[in-house]
């Protein structure tokens, strides 16, 4: 899926020069609250992520330290372009992405503006404040007010620039383009915005032959207004309450995943080159939509969800309290709330990727004890806030509790969060569409597999700090993965779902957390300690380096519709007399199991049965084993189990056929002696980003990885590079990322990530060594 982009042309000024967009990322000094002196650091800059973790910390938020304050200053000068179209009557404008959070800007010594959301973008118009040369910028942050609920960063963590513009330009944020009418043979582009010098105005032209934006064809247009370039997709959607989401005239099940802001390894430093490797893991998954859960996202994120063909339900908030980090309570909470809807609506209304307007995400019903909870009042006005700048796509809440349901009648939509918790709000207002926006909550590790497996959904390996990589747990209050296929396939009134999460994220660890408790619990039949809890979830089909888990392929061979899948699991490295289960996810109807050349008989896949759509508490039980829990029967619709393998040495192979035709194999083998450390390119990696992503192992002499090797390797780079990143998807090791001279494997895997330094273009090797295994480097590309 290749995107492309047209070009209508719609000059309507007459200025030869029509300013400049200055990048204002790279070196900054950077001061925190206790520092005794500035330092140099790169924007976008996350204050945290280094750590050091504290494993006594706030698990929710990593046992990172966001909490700080801090401060980031830089200079820069006008170029000559510039500094004459001010002196036209040009304006500046200072755009920040977002800064994490209560940013306050100063410019010359001079306070110029301030912001109270730390994911919500925005602009000052700096013209009075500006000088050609020697301009100082001062930005502060403090991330000690309110609270988060997840991993949230702190400081200058996206994108700024400084924009000039010419006497006459649209202003900031006045932009709107729709596509009131789209037909086959033309389609109607109306465009409105306001002039500095003209005032408001809008006009429409008519497109011929319309190339349509789709999720398989997403193709963009472009306009141009006064040297300015905005982009636009051409597509029609409609959200329907019996038959789910219609797209350009069709019906599309939603395939989605829920995405939280942070990068990983890379923390919340926003980076296109990581947020594209991630969405084409997301991609090969077989996912078509994305779920921003549950903030702002950063714009330049949007840009590639309409170049890749993701559509988006597009989140503002998770709660409106001091989860926002905002000081808690009612005072200013309705102008607070309507005044960032209404700048994120005017800043991602011409993104085709958005179909949804999310104004928050299981926000309790609204108590004496919880003010700043969902009342119906508060929604209906929240949503003609979003309505003023926006009437083109639904207004809709992610929500948990059925108590709430009420609060949301005068909404477009209802997003709805496990367990068939949509079912109530089916039955009061059957009319209203209704769409899954988080299924799963599943667990799992990279790696990791229980033998037996787990024999209930909250079966959990407690002595390891670990989750079965058989995918049979999840949370007490939801549902393995098969569960959810098979509600989706039954309720086709629901739009989709939305998997929590595609990718593990920094915080909330389910289910190695103390939820609250303070000291010792009990979690998998073992007592852990506040320092052995995680610090990171668990959640993900892709562990949190990016990495695909076992999950992973058993999503893909459900959605995705454009390549076979062929994945087999667990690894073979057992001893002598262990039975082994062995499980195989394939987009065929059958497979043939191999051991060392001979055959363990075909397996196919039950076209249906007769199995509940919802499960109560009993089903949360543990009865006897895996084989005989009713819970897990589903799975053989959607996997294929050889339940009872004797293992012995060598390898083992599945074969996948689909109609009677080969579609695919794979082979898993036994590995030898750990004997030298491997890199190798990470397959979802952009080739010319500005980060190289590198996948490390330790293999045998035959390159087989060793699945138990927690070795620790140290890394080196030659030539004008520096490595950014370490890690191994481990949810409870608390090496710090940004130690890159070392790092431990886990389950004989890690990654590296490295950066060259701007302006260089001469070949850098990463170089990787362990004590007594063979060295390994590895070539980045220029």
């Amino acid at each position: 899926m290749k995107n492309a982009i047209a070009c209508i042309v719609a000059v309507i000024a007459s200025a030869a020069s029509y300013g400049g967009v200055m990048s204002l990322n790279g070196e900054w000094q950077f001061k925190k609250g206790g520092d005794a002196a500035f330092r140099t650091v790169t924007v976008p800059h996350d204050w945290a992520i280094a750590g050091p973790f504290d494993p006594e910390g706030e698990q929710n938020t990593g046992k990172l330290p966001y909490r700080d304050t801090g401060v980031y200053k830089r200079t820069f000068d006008l170029s000559a372009a510039d500094a004459a179209l001010l002196k036209e009557g040009g304006r500046a404008y200072l755009e920040f992405d977002g800064v994490m959070s209560s940013p306050r800007v100063r410019l010359n010594g001079r306070e110029v503006g301030a912001w109270d959301y730390g994911y919500m973008s925005f602009t000052l118009d700096v013209t009075p404040f500006v000088q050609t040369k020697g301009n100082r910028l001062e930005v502060s942050a403090d991330t000690t007010q309110g609270y988060s609920r997840f991993y949230c960063g702190g400081g200058l963590y996206r994108d700024v620039r400084l924009v000039v513009r010419p006497k006459e330009h649209v202003l900031p944020g006045t932009l709107a383009i729709t596509t009131p009418k789209i037909a086959k043979t033309e389609a109607t582009v109306h465009v409105s915005c306001t002039l500095a010098q003209g005032g408001a105005t809008n006009w429409s032209f008519t497109v011929r032959k319309p190339r349509i934006w789709d999720v398989d064809h997403p193709y963009l247009y472009t306009l141009e207004l006064f040297g300015e370039t905005f982009r636009y997709g051409i597509r029609d959607f409609t959200f329907t309450a019996d038959d789910g989401f219609h797209l350009n005239g069709r019906r599309v099940q939603l395939k989605g995943a829920c995405l939280h802001s942070d990068l990983g390894i890379l923390g919340m430093a926003w980076n296109r080159s990581a947020a594209k490797r991630e969405l084409n893991v997301m991609r090969d998954m077989g996912v078509n939509a994305i779920r921003t859960s549950h903030n702002a996202v950063a714009p330049e994120f949007l840009d590639l969800c309409d170049e890749m063909g993701f559509v988006v339900w597009n989140e503002c908030f998770d709660k409106w309290d001091g989860s926002a980090l905002r000081s808690a309570g009612t005072d200013g909470l309705d102008e607070f709330v309507t005044r960032n809807l209404k700048a994120f609506v005017r800043r991602d209304r011409n993104h085709p990727c958005v179909v949804v307007w999310s104004i928050g995400n299981e926000i309790p019903l609204a108590t004496q004890e919880n003010p700043t909870g969902v009342e119906r009042t508060r929604c209906a006005r929240y949503r003609t806030a979003v309505l003023e700048e926006d009437k083109t796509r639904p207004v809709g809440i992610g929500a948990w509790e059925k108590e709430t349901c009420e609060c949301f009648l005068d909404l477009d939509l209802t997003g709805w969060n496990y367990a068939r918790r949509y079912m109530p709000m089916r039955t009061l207002a059957p009319d209203k569409p209704i769409v899954y926006t988080e299924s799963g909550s599943s667990f799992s590790d990279g790696g990791f597999y229980m033998n037996p497996p787990a024999a209930g959904r909250c079966d959990l390996a407690g002595t390891f700090r670990a989750t079965d990589g058989y995918d049979h747990t999840a949370a007490s209050y939801s549902d393995i993965s098969d569960v959810e296929f098979y509600r989706m396939e039954k309720d086709r009134f629901v739009a989709g779902e939305f998997t929590w999460t595609g990718v593990d994220y920094l915080g909330e660890p389910s289910p190695y957390t103390w939820w609250g408790k303070k000291g010792p619990v009990e979690i998998g039949g073992v007592t852990l300690q506040p320092a052995q809890l995680a610090r990171s979830s668990y959640y993900g089909a892709v562990d949190l380096t990016h990495v695909p888990k076992d999950r992973f392929w058993l999503f893909r061979s459900h959605w995705n519709a454009r390549n076979h899948t062929a994945h087999l699991l667990p690894h073979w490295n057992w001893k002598k007399g262990d039975v082994v289960p062995v499980y195989f996810y394939t987009d065929g109807d059958e497979a043939e199991l191999f051991l060392n050349g001979k055959s363990l008989g075909r397996r196919r896949k039950v076209a249906d049965l007769a199995y509940p759509l919802d499960h109560d508490a009993a089903d949360n039980a543990t009865f006897g084993d895996f084989r005989t829990n009713r819970y897990y029967r589903v799975c053989d619709k959607y996997r294929l189990r050889w339940n009872d393998v004797m293992w012995e040495a060598g390898e083992i192979k599945a074969v996948a056929y689909k109609n009677g035709e080969k579609i695919g194999e794979d082979v898993v083998r036994t590995a030898g002696p750990a004997m030298r450390v491997k890199l190798e390119k990470d397959p979802y990696a952009e080739a010319k980003g500005d980060l190289a992503f590198v996948q490390v192992s330790v293999t045998d002499v035959h390159g087989v990885r060793d699945p138990w090797s927690d070795w620790r390797i140290s890394f080196a780079v030659r030539g004008p590079g520096e490595i950014v990143a370490v890690g191994n998807g481990d949810p409870c090791d608390l090496d710090s990322f940004a130690d890159t001279s070392s790092h431990k494997l886990r389950y004989g895997k890690g990654l590296v990530i490295v950066r060259r330094k701007p302006g260089t273009k001469s070949g850098i090797i990463l170089e990787a060594t362990a004590d007594g295994l063979g060295a390994a480097q590895f070539p980045l590309p220029l």
